[in-house]
């Protein structure tokens, strides 16, 4: 019971921080798509097409989830377990996650290219692209994913210690 009580824990934590993701990438292509909206307006341009901004939700849709399930989720799940099995402080989960994010996108361009045709150097860069596009989403995807487990921690130790809220 214990194990099916945690693991539900997880799964609802991370489809909260996965479900966070998305929101955010849809409220930054919301601002960023009525920014040009309005430049285009003030500009005398023209306003493109009425697609352009349902589709571009559907594409952010796409990508977060893809990205959220295919690394964020993989790099964080396994930080997660490595740094718990360590008996490492939370925090720790945080380079460990970045570490496991560059070994997935290694393995998802060299997996992806079959033979050394492109060239080690340019796969290396495409590496470096992938992680670097996704090291802000995995900080946000982390920090919400753990963000009760530690608020929880802290409320428990604050609770433990008698420590009070404000200084006298």
């Amino acid at each position: 019971m214990r194990i099916a009580v945690r693991g539900g824990v997880f799964l609802l934590r991370h489809l909260l921080a996965l479900a966070g993701l998305v929101a955010l990438g849809c409220f930054f292509w919301t601002v960023v798509y009525f920014g040009l909206l309005l430049w285009a307006l003030t500009s005398g341009g023209g306003i493109g097409g009425p697609l352009a901004y349902p589709a571009g939700l559907v594409v952010v849709f796409c990508l977060g989830v893809g990205a959220g399930l295919g690394l964020l989720l993989p790099a964080t799940a396994l930080a997660e377990w490595l740094v718990g099995r360590r008996h490492w402080p939370v925090l720790a989960q945080i380079p460990v996650s970045v570490a496991l994010l560059v070994l997935i996108c290694s393995a998802i361009v060299f997996a992806g290219s079959g033979e050394l045709s492109t060239g080690f150097l340019n796969q290396l860069a495409i590496v470096g692209v992938l992680v670097a596009l996704n090291l802000v989403p995995l900080g946000i995807y982390w920090w919400i994913a753990q963000s009760g487990p530690l608020i929880w921690s802290g409320l428990a130790r604050w609770k433990s210690r008698k420590i009070p809220l404000l200084p006298r």
